[in-house]
């Protein structure tokens, strides 16, 4: 009888053994189906054939493998023809693997330019994503060239060398779990114009000395990895990535895989609004000056990062591609577009809403001057004469209730400028609301050039445009009064807060 208990009992054991089994299995199976599918993807833009395709069979060897391990899809393509808007929105992540920044059609620059500038998906590039300048016939990528940081590409280690990276941002989280420095192996160490350092944050630079066999191609402060926060995409750039040995180095890889999963994160912090402001270093040495203390007056208003302010000599960017990305173009000391092309698409952009603020000789014109648009868009006035040598003057405020000068003195002593008299005077158009004027009560002004009478405004705005005009901007006693430094803030304020495409400060 017991026999035959223990018998029962261990049959109905072996089932439940079975069933737990059957479950066990059938709960792996379900798990194992869940955990294939991808929690985003990647598109890797390779280059393939060349010098560099053993560093990219190497590098997607490896990228597969993370893949897996971190559970995303890898696309790869070869050429950009299937890049537009559409195509990118299903990556969260863009991998420039070697690929360089020509043979690209309009339509791809403009839906990747979208992607970064919009922070539609993160971007990681690699070494021949910095080929910048003129090359098999395609000119310079100009947005690109700015996107990492304003520079062209100048030369490279041919034979290659090793170097020591030495990094700069530790707790940057590609740099988590990196050596403090490691040498890579076989690598050519581009080189370029300039430094990208003071338009990128650099994570990382190449000890120059440390190169062997040594080489006479160097920059001095040599980046080579680095990001652009002005983009509000997450982006990382790596100037290695031509030898296939690179994969066999750990901190190198821990680099790689770091950089896939930050920028496959949300979109990056944005600021408030960006600005652009061009000054023209030959011009005469006043103007000079105060571009100079200009530039490091918006620098520091932007501590805090509120907005971004960029700053070039470059006339070239006054096109419609890089002036739609900013909210506002600042002229401190020249007009605001030269050829017959720029001054095309600085018109479009402040007919399309753009903003501008311009600063003393960003207004002067001649009798005849050739740019009509541009001097009904000032008020209709061209210049008359000015007062020598600069001096201090006594400014009136002529709307009190104007954002602009709210809550400023009903006068003020501005600090030494030479003063601009324009004629007609601005204030007889009807479309121009001036919001401070040179005091009569400063009558004579000046003792070689002298300015004996009439109308003088100082601040003004045409009032069908985004648009304000400030008549300060000679020498170095510009930004040295309080009153006008708020005047200056204001005025900033107020052409960003008018955009109709909304309020940043509400």
């Amino acid at each position: 009888m017991k026999t035959e208990l223990w018998v029962e009992m261990k049959e109905r054991i072996m089932v439940i053994i079975f069933l737990l089994g059957v479950f066990f299995i059938n709960t792996l199976q379900a798990m194992e189906k869940t955990d294939v599918t991808p929690l985003f993807k990647v598109l890797v833009l390779t280059e393939r054939g060349g010098q560099h395709s053993g560093f990219t069979d190497a590098a997607l060897a490896w990228l597969k493998d993370f893949a897996r391990e971190n559970r995303f899809e890898v696309t790869e393509i070869n050429n950009t023809s299937k890049i537009n808007e559409a195509f990118l929105a299903e990556f969260k992540v863009f991998i420039q693997l070697d690929f360089p920044p020509y043979t690209w059609s309009d339509e791809s620059k403009k839906a990747f330019e979208r992607y970064i500038e919009e922070g539609r998906g993160g971007w990681v590039g690699f070494h021949h994503a910095t080929l910048l300048g003129n090359f098999d016939g395609y000119p310079m990528w100009d947005w690109f060239s700015d996107f990492m940081g304003g520079i062209r590409f100048k030369n490279y280690i041919a034979p290659t060398a090793s170097g020591k990276v030495e990094l700069e941002q530790h707790s940057h989280p590609v740099m988590k779990g990196v050596s403090k420095s490691f040498t890579l192996p076989h690598d050519e160490w581009y080189t370029f114009d300039r430094s990208p350092r003071r338009n990128v944050r650099v994570l990382a630079h190449v000890d120059e000395s440390s190169y062997e066999p040594a080489s006479n191609i160097k920059m001095g402060d040599h980046p080579v990895v680095w990001v652009n926060e002005r983009m509000k995409a997450r982006n990382v750039y790596f100037l290695m990535g031509h030898h296939a040995d690179l994969l066999k180095n750990k901190d190198f890889t821990t680099m790689f895989g770091n950089a896939v999963l930050w920028a496959a994160g949300p979109a990056k912090w944005f600021p408030r609004f960006k600005v652009l402001a061009f000054y023209n270093p030959h011009v005469e040495t006043a103007h000079r000056e105060f571009a100079r203390d200009a530039m490091d007056f918006l620098h520091k208003a932007t501590y805090g990062e509120g907005f971004i302010c960029d700053t070039t000599s470059n006339w070239n960017k006054v096109n419609d591609a890089t002036l739609r990305n900013y909210q506002l173009v600042i002229s401190l000391n020249d007009l605001p577009a030269h050829t017959r092309e720029q001054r095309m698409a600085f018109q479009r952009y402040m007919e399309n809403g753009g903003g501008w603020m311009g600063f003393h000789s960003a207004n002067f014109n001649m009798e005849g001057f050739d740019w009509q648009w541009f001097v009904d868009f000032i008020g209709g006035s061209v210049f008359h004469r000015n007062n020598w040598p600069p001096q201090p003057a006594k400014l009136v405020v002529d709307d009190p209730a104007h954002p602009v000068v709210k809550g400023m003195p009903s006068s003020y002593i501005s600090p030494a400028n030479e003063w601009y008299q324009w004629k007609p005077s601005p204030r007889e158009r009807k479309n121009v609301k001036v919001l401070l004027t040179l005091s009569p009560e400063n009558y004579p002004i000046g003792l070689k050039d002298i300015i004996p009478d009439g109308d003088l405004p100082v601040v003004w705005t045409n009032t069908d445009y985004r648009m304000i005009y400030l008549n300060m901007g000679h020498g170095d006693r510009i930004f040295c009064d309080p009153t006008q430094n708020y005047l200056f803030f204001n005025a900033l304020r107020w052409i960003i807060s008018t955009n109709k495409k909304g309020n940043p400060f509400q």
